[in-house]
């Protein structure tokens, strides 16, 4: 299974900016990773290929099927979690998902529904809820419950949209054992802005600055860009941090007494620079040189 964007853009009728700008991505199976800071396109992008949002310019293909011929056929393939999904409070977790079953077109028996509705609340952890209202669910709840109607059904592209938000340790988790079992035989797109769930879950990523797809490819080949960049340090207060050197400062972790400094260094002066520790970098140190260093390249 495939997806091919092509050329994609999007203007909404009240701005002038495109919100999607000349998009160009292929996406086999297994699970991509989406980041951007707010504002950057990435849900008019998932919108898009869910197909809750038109196409103006450009096309989409599933398997070498175009969007616009093909919506209905694409649509009941396709398991969508929206940032905010709206629920019918009135309903029972049993019977929302019942309901998303119905919606989605599966003409399984009732037994075989059942079974697929109890393995899903299973994998959620909502067992001792599976009869209790949606107006009686905690927020992390009804988060699970929201990812659940995206994966039940044997979807085969599944788009998720911040997935996690809400969700405690344990449950963020669970959440990744569960997308690694159901990756097989499906594309998985998931946007957050937690990178470490990215890091984990995912081998190729996209990042989206401005409307823009600024890189798409493997993480390693992200962080081989800044291979021998990233640096530590180590100062007793902030006011003593070298301005001119730490100016694409990462991020600060206060280690007892001190304060470990992770930066972005271009060029490392050794005369000058003696105490600076390189180290390994991570897929927050690549984000931050797309973001404030290299993004419109």
């Amino acid at each position: 299974m495939d997806i091919k964007i092509t050329n994609l853009s999007k203007k909404y009728l009240t701005s002038k900016i495109k919100c999607l700008n000349d998009i160009n991505v292929s996406i086999n199976e297994g699970v991509y990773g989406l980041l951007g800071e707010n504002g950057a396109g990435k849900t008019s992008l998932l919108k898009t290929i869910a197909t809750i949002l038109p196409i103006q310019t450009g096309n989409i293909q599933v398997n070498g099927k175009n969007y616009n011929d093909s919506i209905q056929e694409i649509r009941n393939i396709i398991g969508y979690l929206p940032q905010k999904f709206e629920f019918f409070n009135n309903l029972t977790v049993y019977e929302t998902l019942d309901y998303i079953l119905s919606l989605k077109k599966i003409k399984d028996n009732a037994k075989n529904r059942r079974k697929e509705i109890h393995e899903i609340i299973e994998k959620i952890n909502l067992q001792e809820k599976i009869n209790s209202k949606i107006n009686n669910l905690s927020g992390g709840m009804k988060q699970r419950l929201a990812i659940a109607q995206a994966l039940i059904g044997d979807s085969k592209l599944i788009i998720l949209d911040e997935p996690t938000v809400g969700l405690d340790p344990g449950e963020r988790l669970r959440f990744r054992n569960l997308i690694n079992e159901y990756e097989k035989n499906r594309i998985i797109i998931i946007s957050t802005h937690i990178i470490s769930d990215i890091s984990i879950l995912c081998e190729n990523i996209g990042v989206m600055k401005k409307g823009k797809l600024i890189y798409s490819g493997l993480i390693t080949g992200l962080l081989e860009k800044i291979e021998g960049k990233i640096f530590i340090d180590e100062i007793s207060d902030i006011n003593d941090m070298n301005k001119k050197i730490y100016k694409n400062l990462i991020s600060v972790t206060r280690k007892k007494n001190k304060l470990e400094l992770r930066f972005f260094l271009e060029h490392l002066n050794k005369n000058e620079n003696k105490c600076l520790i390189e180290v390994a970098p991570t897929l927050e140190d690549a984000y931050f040189y797309l973001m404030n260093y290299n993004g419109d390249n």
